[in-house]
């Protein structure tokens, strides 16, 4: 179990906190674009109700720590007062200690959230993940083809350790490689053969 579920990261137009059950319907406007699911191992949600069913399982896993993405109040040009309520506009966290991920609606790609938000998780990712439960290393898997994603995570400090070939079944694309991306615990050396927490 992680140590703290509460914790909130701010940064210039973000703030990330912990997914919750009321979240569901805007996880639902990116779960249910079929972009969006296009190189994960679901098919697109149909309804609400299944994005909420989706948030419920990753609150009970107790290896998946997932923070949504909500931005911050945007201060209008003509006055210093906020005009925009903050919404959530991905998802981002731990889904499989150690593995990483993220997802964010379309209708913010292309505007660095993705990355100002991974490079502001990263950190308090082995922050959290220390003492009993450390791990020396956090991974991402993403396609070969995923171009954006793989550039948010070389920014973020991830490099490529493998291609394996034909490991992911898409339920749309078929028979897929993966990209295995890893990221050294600051000050670490990156063990490239480790796959296990240390001390365990």
């Amino acid at each position: 179990m992680v140590a703290d579920k509460e914790v909130e990261i701010r940064t210039r137009r973000l703030v990330l906190r912990p997914l919750r059950l009321e979240d569901a319907p805007d996880v639902f406007l990116l779960r249910s674009s079929a972009t969006v699911m296009r190189f994960t191992p679901s098919l697109p949600d149909n309804d609400v109700e299944q994005s909420r069913e989706w948030i419920a399982k990753c609150l009970n896993r107790s290896n998946c720590w997932n923070f949504s993405m909500e931005l911050l109040p945007l201060a209008s040009s003509n006055s210093p007062t906020s005009t925009r309520t903050p919404r959530v506009i991905g998802v981002l966290g731990a889904i499989r200690t150690p593995e990483v991920g993220y997802m964010i609606n379309e209708e913010f790609w292309g505007k660095g959230y993705a990355s100002e938000a991974l490079q502001a998780f990263m950190p308090v990712f082995f922050a959290n993940y220390s003492g009993e439960k450390r791990y020396d290393y956090a991974e991402a898997h993403v396609d070969p083809e995923h171009i954006p994603s793989r550039k948010v995570l070389e920014k973020a400090g991830f490099t490529l350790l493998e291609i394996r070939e034909a490991d992911f079944s898409s339920p749309t694309l078929g028979l897929r490689d993966t990209c295995i991306y890893r990221m050294p615990r600051p000050g670490e050396l990156d063990n490239k053969n480790s796959t296990e927490p240390a001390g365990s």
